[in-house]
């Protein structure tokens, strides 16, 4: 039971890098705004029959998870920017920091150690994204330093986030930080919609499947990463590094459901990054 939190890691996963096949087939039918917006609404109906202990949770980790939904949404928000004026390839190549600032953020934040095995697990994944990138199927082009920032800060804000889940759960359990999190979420896409003024279509949502998938996805993957970060043993250093795992995930749905190309080198890539899981792991 003692490293049940890597397979927690694992399944999450899983889910992330199905759900980023997920958005590119949502998106056909639905607005970012409408996905965003059902999709945490539907999320926050699937948690309530799970969340016993919400309402017991003292106000103070109440607006701290306030906060975790506004650096997420944000995090949304300036992701949203970068696509929409860049490639997807450099992109992916500049949302690699991410890893780089979580790392950085276990180590000084919550006080990680950083042993030379993990600074070789965190090389070789680095290595194996920046690979993976370079044959992205998307042309490539340059991008504003703004277009730049907005990608980086993006980063920054989830590496935040991920944080805050290792701190959190310190004090809170999983159903308290997920209920919590997920209402505020989708009061603050509510919003933003509002100020807005952008009509929500509910046919989008009935002719619109992938919408609810993302939702399950999203709720067994978040309920997964809090077990994880419950647990004392766990690492953020380390759960960044597994985190990465999701890229097999994401490279398999591409070749089957979109027909992408150079799938075998993305599965080059995608083992070289697994070995950077494993070392990061095993001899960290």
């Amino acid at each position: 039971m003692q490293y049940l939190w890597i397979v927690y890691i694992f399944v999450y996963s899983f889910l992330k890098g199905s759900r980023d096949g997920m958005k590119k087939a949502a998106l056909k039918k639905s607005t970012s705004d409408e996905i965003l917006f059902f999709y945490s609404l539907i999320g926050f109906i699937l948690i309530i029959p799970f969340s016993q202990n919400a309402l017991t949770t003292p106000p103070i980790f109440i607006f701290y998870s306030f906060i975790k939904a506004m650096v997420v949404c944000s995090a949304w928000i300036f992701a949203y920017i970068a696509l929409k004026n860049m490639s997807v390839s450099l992109f992916g190549i500049i949302d690699l920091s991410r890893m780089i600032f979580s790392t950085l953020l276990g180590v000084v934040v919550l006080g990680e150690s950083m042993t030379v095995w993990k600074a070789v697990g965190v090389i070789l994944v680095i290595i194996g994204l920046m690979l993976v990138n370079r044959k992205a199927d998307s042309p490539s082009g340059k991008a504003r330093v703004s277009i730049v920032a907005a990608a980086l800060i993006n980063c920054i804000l989830n590496s935040v986030s991920g944080t805050m889940d290792k701190v959190l759960m310190n004090d809170m359990k999983p159903d308290q930080l997920q209920f919590w999190f997920m209402l505020f979420l989708l009061v603050l896409y509510g919003a933003i919609i509002i100020v807005k003024k952008e009509r929500i279509r509910l046919s989008s949502l009935k002719g619109n499947y992938w919408i609810p998938l993302m939702s399950l996805s999203l709720v067994v993957g978040d309920r997964m990463l809090f077990a994880a970060n419950a647990a004392p043993e766990s690492e953020v250093t380390v759960m960044t590094v597994i985190k990465q795992s999701s890229v097999l995930i994401t490279v398999l749905t591409g070749w089957i459901f979109f027909k992408e190309k150079n799938i075998m080198f993305k599965l080059l890539c995608a083992s070289i990054i697994l070995c950077g899981i494993f070392i990061t792991i095993f001899l960290g």
